[in-house]
């Protein structure tokens, strides 16, 4: 099971998670990140709502404090500490009926599965975590633990496009200029969703097994969060998948 909840989404039926919660911009929506400024009683509760969504319990819904690395959490058990999850930036786990999920306001969301041998993953990859390495690392680590890179599918959820994503020449120089776009007097932009799944591709995934969401967070920043569009200090896209 694979899905995402966005700022304005509902996941409980005829009722939004915005009107329940009656949050503030730049929170005002489904956020189940507690470190980016928001309520912690507004967290808590949709933390809650999520738990019912799936149906599972508190401990089975695992998120990392994610700080732009390229390291992976391989998980094995739940319940254990959340601090042991702090600076990692995928999650890579063979457990059923635990959610591993990843927040995200711009940085690209991408969830991998090998159905055959039962191994999932998500990944947040910012411009620097995806220049280190950090989906490649956690395709890597579904190989030790089981997956075939020719069984591998996977899901791009929203975030920034081409179109918003300007960045400095030192970050630009970062990217292969197949995924860089420049206009004389402009700062150059970045493919970064692209680069991501092509990094996938020459490891061996299926390039019609990616599927991206081409949906800009800035340029919708009505349903998705946006860091650039709200600041740092906003709510965050949960993308998640789960073994059933």
């Amino acid at each position: 099971m694979m899905f995402e909840l966005y700022r304005n989404d509902s996941i409980l039926a005829g009722n939004s998670v915005r009107d329940c919660l009656n949050a503030e911009i730049p929170y005002d929506g489904f956020s189940v990140c507690d470190y980016t400024g928001d309520d912690s009683s507004r967290v808590e509760e949709c933390r809650r709502h999520l738990v019912e969504f799936c149906g599972v319990g508190m401990d089975e819904i695992v998120q990392c404090r994610q700080t732009h690395s390229a390291d992976v959490y391989v998980l094995k058990q739940v319940g254990l500490p959340a601090e042991q999850r702090y600076g990692y930036d995928a999650i890579v786990t063979r457990l059923k009926n635990v959610v591993i999920g990843i927040n995200t306001a711009d940085c690209v969301p991408v969830v991998l599965f090998d159905e055959v041998a039962g191994v999932i993953a998500t990944i947040h990859a910012g411009w620097r975590g995806a220049v280190a390495g950090i989906a490649v690392n956690a395709l890597k680590k579904m190989v030790e633990m089981g997956a075939k890179v020719e069984n591998v599918k996977g899901y791009f959820g929203p975030s920034i496009g081409e179109c918003c994503f300007e960045v400095g020449e030192e970050v630009a120089s970062c990217f292969p200029e197949e995924f860089v776009t420049r206009q004389e007097g402009e700062k150059p932009h970045v493919n970064l969703s692209g680069f991501v799944k092509r990094q996938l591709e020459n490891e061996g995934v299926k390039a019609e097994t990616l599927i991206l969401n081409e949906k800009c967070t800035r340029c919708n920043q009505s349903r998705y969060f946006s860091a650039r569009a709200l600041g740092i200090e906003s709510g965050r896209i949960f993308t998640f998948i789960m073994r059933r």
